[in-house]
C-alpha cells in the first residue's frame, strides 16, 4: 500500500513519513457496520505505531442511487483497502456487484487490498461460497490482494448508543418514505 508523503520538519527537511491507509468499507446493516468497526478497532495493532488510516463508509444500499455509486467508486479507486463487510450467505447483492464492477473502471494500476468480512456459515462450505468466488474473479481482474475472514458481527455493548438504535427504531412511530422527485418550477 502506498505511504503518503510527509510534511516538512522544522528545520526544513522531510518530517519521517508515517504511512496512512486510505480504507473503503461497504456494509450492509448495522451488524454488519459494527463488524467493521471492529477490525478496524484492531488495525492499529497490525500497522505499527505512528501509522495511521483515513476512512470511509457506505451502506450498500446507498449504491442503488447512481450519483451515490459513481461517487463511492471514485472514493474506492482512491483507497488502499477496500472492505465489504457482508451477510454473505448468497450471491452478492446488485448493488454490490455494480459497485465492483464501476470500481474496476476506476482504479487505478497500483496495489490494493480488497476484503470481504462474512457471517460463518455452516450451509456451505467456505471454498464453495458464491461470494468468496465472484470476489476472486474481481480481485483477479484488478490484481488486488483478496482477503477473506468469516466471524460474527460484534452485539452492541449494553448501554452504549448503538445497541439502542434497533429498539428505539422499532418503538418508533415514525416512518421514512422517499420524497417523490418534483421539478421546481423555473423562474
Amino acid at each position: 500500500m502506498a505511504a503518503k508523503a510527509g510534511c516538512a520538519g522544522p528545520e526544513g527537511g522531510e518530517a519521517p513519513v508515517k504511512p496512512v491507509l486510505d480504507v473503503l468499507f461497504l456494509y450492509e446493516d448495522l451488524g454488519t457496520a459494527l463488524r467493521a468497526k471492529h477490525s478496524l478497532d484492531l488495525l492499529p495493532g497490525q500497522l505499527g505505531a505512528g501509522a495511521g488510516w483515513n476512512t470511509r463508509l457506505w451502506r450498500l444500499d446507498l449504491l442503488r442511487e447512481p450519483l451515490l455509486a459513481e461517487q463511492a467508486a471514485v472514493e474506492g479507486a482512491a483507497a488502499d483497502v477496500i472492505i465489504l463487510s457482508l451477510r454473505g450467505r448468497r450471491e452478492l447483492r446488485a448493488e454490490a456487484r455494480d459497485w465492483l464492477s464501476r470500481w474496476l473502471d476506476y482504479k487505478e494500476d497500483r496495489p490494493y487490498a480488497l476484503a470481504a468480512l462474512l457471517d460463518p456459515e455452516p450451509a456451505h462450505a467456505r471454498r464453495d461460497n458464491p461470494v468468496v468466488a465472484y470476489l476472486k474473479r474481481v480481485a483477479e481482474a484488478a490484481r488486488a490482494d483478496l482477503f477473506c475472514g468469516f466471524c460474527h458481527a460484534p452485539a452492541p455493548a449494553p448501554g452504549s448508543s448503538a445497541g439502542g438504535i434497533p429498539e428505539r427504531a422499532r418503538d418508533s412511530g415514525v416512518v421514512f418514505e422517499r420524497a417523490p422527485n418534483r421539478a421546481k418550477p423555473r423562474p
